[in-house]
């Protein structure tokens, strides 16, 4: 292995509220690899500040945002509420920085896509959650499919949900429901494995009519549950469960059935354990236990540092981000009227061709990735 000898890739924060700490675990392990370190972290509260210190000493907290944006630092990750996620990429990507968005990184098509046309005017990579995609696991899962290991899918199903928050009301009101908040890893898995959809159905009910949100009691809320019925354009079928009144569940995250076989992604697709493959010519179930047991949620922000250090575009895709945006804003609309909504954008799947037999290889250490065994 070749050294990188190039200074290390500086990385701010805007937001240091409950996803930072799975966010900055990801950046310390850049860091200790010399490929990133730390910059400007924003936290607008200041009585945050101590309890933040406490646990790292070295942070360096600003108070407002613009001194996240107009600092030295190659990329901006972006982890506050979702109604100011695309108003801060924005403003990241006027003063040239690669923006890294947590979910969903806009709350509408409309409001998305001047986002994506303002970062590839700007000739800047924009990266949005989730990163379902770069799992290995899923890969292995893709090349499953792509191959034809299974035959021509016809239908599959998936679903992702939990008791919701009782520390954030933007998670029960207004516009982020449950499936851009949980319901998102598997629409973005089921649309990379199967394809665009052409058509959303969906129905929505409220599972918990009244929560405790810290010390505000909230009721009246939209639904917390939603089913959603996907047509997509190949011709396959799926479903997708989302939820924030699920207590508990055990199942696999994607099941996936063809004409020759069945396909399961277990675990969840944003914390997978690997897959089990039936294929009818075998007449056996196959476990290939996940390759790398320390790939995180997170790692968006590892690839957009490689991809900035290697001059090259992430694997990650702004079309098929807004096609989920697209299939969000038709599901509301098919709840609403019981209906079929169509849904225009495309977007092409990247293709995967993982060596499953890479899946059985024996790993000694799982507290470190197979790269660095």
């Amino acid at each position: 292995m070749i050294a990188d000898s190039r200074p290390p890739t500086e990385v701010a924060f805007i937001g240091m509220g409950n996803v930072s700490s799975a966010y900055l675990r990801t950046l310390d392990d850049l860091v200790s690899r010399g490929l990133a370190c730390a910059g400007a972290m924003c936290a607008r509260d200041r009585d945050s500040w101590p309890r933040l210190l406490a646990r790292r000493p070295g942070l360096r907290l600003v108070a407002a945002a613009e001194e996240a944006l107009h600092s030295e630092a190659s990329i901006v990750v972006i982890l506050t509420p979702p109604d100011s996620h695309a108003d801060l990429a924005q403003k990241a990507i006027a003063v040239g920085k690669h923006v890294v968005v947590e979910k969903p990184f806009a709350l509408s098509v409309w409001e998305g896509r001047p986002v994506i046309e303002a970062a590839r005017a700007a000739g800047v990579m924009i990266v949005n959650a989730p990163f379902v995609t770069l799992s290995p696991a899923f890969g292995s899962l893709a090349g499953v499919i792509q191959r034809g290991d299974i035959g021509t899918v016809h239908s599959a199903r998936a679903m992702y949900g939990n008791m919701g928050s009782d520390w954030a009301r933007w998670y029960h009101e207004g516009l982020v429901g449950p499936l851009a908040e949980v319901g998102i890893y598997n629409l973005q898995s089921l649309t990379a494995l199967l394809g665009p959809v052409a058509g959303v159905q969906a129905a929505g009910v409220v599972g918990i009519a009244e929560r405790q949100i810290g010390d505000t009691r909230l009721a009246g809320s939209g639904p917390d549950t939603v089913q959603v019925l996907l047509h997509h354009v190949g011709g396959a079928v799926s479903s997708v469960l989302a939820s924030h009144a699920v207590a508990h569940y055990r199942r696999p995250a994607l099941e996936l059935y063809g004409s020759e076989g069945t396909a399961y992604l277990q675990g969840d697709d944003w914390d997978p354990t690997g897959i089990d493959v039936w294929r009818t010519t075998r007449g056996c179930w196959e476990r290939y236990e996940a390759v790398d047991r320390t790939w995180h949620w997170t790692d968006g922000l590892r690839e957009a540092v490689m991809a900035v250090r290697e001059d090259r575009q992430p694997l990650t895709d702004t079309d098929h981000d807004l096609h989920l945006l697209e299939v969000f804003d038709a599901a509301v609309a098919a709840a609403q009227t019981g209906g079929l909504v169509e849904v225009s954008s495309r977007f092409t799947p990247r293709s995967a061709e993982v060596d499953l037999s890479a899946l059985s290889r024996h790993v000694h250490d799982h507290t470190r990735s197979p790269g660095e065994q």
